[in-house]
């Protein structure tokens, strides 16, 4: 579906991550490195290499030097008098061609780093590891000589198993569903499409959407790493987790800034992962890179209050998200319902309708980026030193989008401009980022009750 949705609508959900390092390295000897460490990258990741259209993904493998050069030349660019700032903003607005990393040097401002530009429908989290993986390459000298010093042939037996799988096709091995298991997970997702004929809380979209220039935007909000801690403490101490904290956030930023105070309730979107039900790792059948799952859930206006400003409201409000969050997820077998659905789905994108007048509040969960990962090692000095996440969302909503790397906590919203005010976008950030440091006063803890 990802894919589909990025066919259609100009590149909707590619991806882009970026990263600056700090090295001992001089920009002459980077650019001599850049292109056998990208192309080892590729022997150590195959998804790198891995193309797809709309029907199939599929893998070329480098036989001969001259091939692995080309390869690398047209996928591994050098970008100077620039800055990774830069780079990315040209990326997401314009649809991706081709999986790529751009080596940023000599930049104009800010620090040197790697800017890495992939499809959706390849990866999701595991979009830190190319780039951890290049930063490694990059420190060893022996790339520095080049792709014929280094080269060997791509050995099929040693990638195939190491591929990429898609979910869809590692819940058809792992399960063999009953009816009785399909019919449950229908009611499901019928529960849960009865939710958008609901009135609720959400982002104006502009009413003269259909003659405005698309503008992309990937704007972060960025918190302190003593925020950080504080945050982790507090939500520990509160029973509940950071991702249903940043959620009551985010509603109540929402429902403040644009209720008409006659909403039923709060329908909220976020992505799940599929690891709930599937060891990612492939069990000998290739990595699933792919693994998020749509899913949303809804809170009644009646049952707490849409617009908690204090510590204890919050609390409560992200004490019911985290229970409601759970209770469409209770079977792997809505992997097999979207399975089915999706030529329909499809037929949607085609063709598709008028988007609703409002944006519901919706998130993504990144997780923690370089946890438990060392900096890369027995090669020339190399460190990252900062890391963060973007892309294209051609939707008509706001994706807000969290993330830790190392001890700090950050936000992004990715919005087209075409849908919505730029500066509303912005008080709306800022708003959710004051309730969140509102939540996280230090104070002494109250442990959230419905």
């Amino acid at each position: 579906m990802a894919q589909h949705s990025q066919h259609h609508f100009e590149g909707n959900f590619e991806l882009i991550a970026l990263a600056s390092f700090d090295t001992t390295l001089t920009c002459e000897q980077l650019k001599k490195r850049c292109h056998a460490a990208w192309w080892r990258t590729r022997r150590a990741l195959p998804v790198i290499g891995t193309e797809t259209d709309l029907e199939q993904a599929y893998f070329e493998p480098h036989t001969t030097a001259e091939a692995a050069k080309r390869w690398a030349t047209e996928r591994c660019l050098i970008a100077t008098n620039t800055s990774l700032e830069e780079v990315r903003q040209s990326l997401i607005r314009r649809p991706l061609d081709k999986t790529t990393m751009t080596l940023v040097v000599d930049p104009i401002r800010g620090p040197r780093g790697c800017v890495y530009n992939v499809s959706h429908t390849l990866t999701d989290l595991p979009v830190y590891e190319p780039v951890q993986e290049f930063m490694k390459q990059l420190s060893r000298p022996e790339t520095e000589r080049g792709i014929d010093a280094i080269f060997s042939p791509d050995f099929l037996l040693d990638i195939t198993p190491r591929l990429p799988q898609s979910l869809c096709h590692a819940y058809s091995r792992l399960f063999q569903p009953t009816p009785e298991d399909l019919a449950a997970a229908a009611q499901t997702l019928e529960r849960a499409g009865a939710r958008y004929a609901r009135s609720t809380i959400g982002i104006p979209i502009h009413p003269d959407w259909k003659t405005r220039p698309s503008h992309m935007h990937n704007k972060t909000i960025r918190f302190e790493p003593s925020e950080s801690k504080s945050a982790f403490k507090c939500f520990k101490q509160l029973g509940i987790s950071l991702t249903s904290a940043f959620f009551a956030c985010m509603t109540s930023a929402t429902a403040q800034m644009y209720s008409q105070g006659n909403e039923e309730g709060a329908h909220l979107l976020f992505s799940t992962n599929g690891r709930r039900w599937i060891d990612l790792a492939g069990d000998g059948h290739g990595p699933i890179n792919m693994s998020i799952v749509p899913a949303g859930l809804w809170i009644n206006a009646s049952d707490v209050d849409l617009r908690a400003k204090d510590k204890v409201g919050l609390a409560k409000l992200a004490k019911a998200i985290g229970e409601a969050q759970e209770e469409d997820l209770v079977s792997p077998h809505l992997l097999a319902l979207y399975d089915q659905m999706a030529p329909e789905l499809v037929k949607g994108m085609v063709n598709p309708s008028e988007p609703p007048a409002i944006a519901r509040p919706t998130l993504t969960s990144q997780g923690a980026f370089g946890k438990g990962v060392a900096d890369p090692a027995g090669g020339d000095p190399m460190r990252m030193a900062n890391f963060n996440t973007g892309g294209r969302n051609t939707d008509p909503g706001v994706c807000f989008a969290l993330n830790t790397y190392r001890d700090e906590l950050k936000f992004n919203l990715l919005f087209d401009e075409r849908f919505f005010v730029l500066h509303e976008v912005a008080q709306l950030a800022q708003a959710v980022a004051g309730l969140f440091r509102t939540f996280i006063a230090d104070e002494e803890p109250v442990r959230a009750k419905l």
